[in-house]
């Protein structure tokens, strides 16, 4: 699973494969931790390969990867 963290205009936002709606967040910090627990819970639950995503100014990195 990826987990994308996107900021655009200084406005960051996780997006979740498996929901419709990003959530909004001001702060990119408290929206790394959001990804990151999301991500941490998938491969708890799973067992099964997760990552989070930092996507800003065209560029992006896997920041953190579990499994």
């Amino acid at each position: 699973m990826l987990i994308r963290l996107q900021c655009e205009r200084r406005q960051w936002r996780v997006l979740h494969p498996d929901r419709a709606e990003p959530v909004d967040f001001r702060d990119g910090a408290r929206a790394f931790d959001f990804a990151d627990a999301l991500a941490r819970l998938h491969f708890t639950d799973t067992g099964q390969r997760a990552a989070v995503r930092v996507e800003a100014s065209g560029a992006f990195v896997e920041a953190v990867s579990y499994g």
